[in-house]
């Protein structure tokens, strides 16, 4: 599985569960894209959310 979200678009379908456990507490937002993951390792420009 690919590490950074926006490349997983494809295999979204397939593995679910995977994915779900990349964004269930998330940290980090992506300045490019928007999206949100638990770590900056899994976004393309990822910076820590203030809380």
């Amino acid at each position: 599985m690919s590490k950074e979200l926006c490349k997983l678009k494809k295999s979204l379908k397939k593995n679910m569960k995977s994915y779900v456990s990349l964004v269930d507490a998330p940290n980090f937002v992506c300045k490019k894209c928007g999206r949100v993951a638990n770590a900056k390792k899994n976004l393309c420009d990822g910076v820590k959310m203030r809380g």
